[in-house]
């Protein structure tokens, strides 16, 4: 009869046999990377999102990302592209509002009315939550595409400033 030392090393093997991942198993997307993949913020929250995923910030290119935002958009308009503590606490309180818009599937709008003086004004954040391949490598989620804010607050009262957000699109 064998001791009882001895079986537990077969059992420990196949353990560790069963706990191995499968060779062919996608480890998933790659969640940041060098260069405009770079996730730069995290920070944002959200409980409306199309996959459930907070939105993040990378350091993104002319296209997209910080590097966007703070080239002031494709117009190069900075005044209207704040980068700083304060447009990023407007950029949260349009997280917190809700969706405005979905265009297609994970293209997503977010708004946040507010006034400036006596103008009222709309903060607009655009997100972009498909995968995004970069260097034939998915990273996941793109994350912010842009942040802006458009002049007046026009919409209805459900998502007001959508409609001044569309019509400035940047």
């Amino acid at each position: 009869m064998l001791h009882r030392k001895y079986l537990v090393i077969p059992a420990a093997v196949a353990a560790c046999v069963i706990a191995a991942p499968d060779a062919t198993a996608s480890p998933g997307p790659i969640r940041d990377g060098d260069g405009a993949a770079k996730i730069v913020d995290r920070s944002f929250h959200t409980l409306a999102s199309p996959g459930g995923e907070n939105p993040i910030l990378r350091a993104g290119n002319s296209k997209f990302g910080r590097a966007h935002i703070k080239q002031g958009g494709r117009h190069h308009h900075k005044p209207s592209h704040p980068y700083n503590r304060k447009a990023k606490k407007k950029w949260q309180g349009a997280f917190n509002r809700g969706i405005c818009k979905t265009n297609g599937h994970y293209y997503t709008l977010y708004c946040y009315p507010f006034r400036a003086g006596l103008a009222k004004r709309t903060m607009c954040v655009w997100v972009d939550y498909a995968d995004w391949k970069f260097h034939g490598r998915n990273m996941g989620q793109k994350g912010i595409v842009t942040a802006y804010v458009a002049k007046g607050q026009k919409g209805p009262r459900k998502h007001r400033g959508r409609d001044s957000c569309l019509a400035q699109d940047n």
